[in-house]
């Protein structure tokens, strides 16, 4: 099903040049910031890559089969992708359409990144507003 992709993929990929692995495939994320920590590292790791989306859907078609995540694939952690196939799988009847649920995925992954990386600046105790800095 995934051959030409899975070979674009192998061929493209970031990670498949890299020296080290442990960018995508760190140990298990635990508690809230080892996740957020792991979410930026995932994002950073694949940013740039011309394969993402091909290779989140390899991984997620994988998953969905396998029952099991690991790994960053497509710049998502493995904890990201298993909770959008159990969403999916549990609000639909049927396996997911694995195109359109990597779509979801990395929609909801970039508003998640906005909105984190408005806090960020917000919570910063030297924060101006943007009228303090324009008056």
């Amino acid at each position: 099903m995934f051959r030409e992709q899975e070979w674009r993929v192998r061929s493209h990929g970031r990670c498949t040049t890299s020296t080290s692995q442990d960018a995508w495939f760190p140990e298990p994320a635990r508690g809230a910031d080892g996740l957020a920590h792991q979410r930026r590292q995932a994002f950073e790791a694949c940013a740039g890559c011309p394969v993402r989306t091909e290779c989140l859907v390899i991984a997620l078609g994988h998953e969905v089969d396998e029952g099991f995540s690991w790994g960053i694939w497509g710049g998502v952690c493995a904890r990201d992708r298993r909770e959008a196939i159990d969403r999916a799988t549990r609000r639909l009847s049927s396996p997911p359409d694995i195109r359109h649920l990597a779509h979801e995925v990395l929609v909801h992954v970039r508003q998640s990144r906005a909105q984190s990386q408005t806090r960020r600046v917000l919570e910063k105790p030297d924060h101006e507003s943007c009228v303090g800095r324009i008056a």
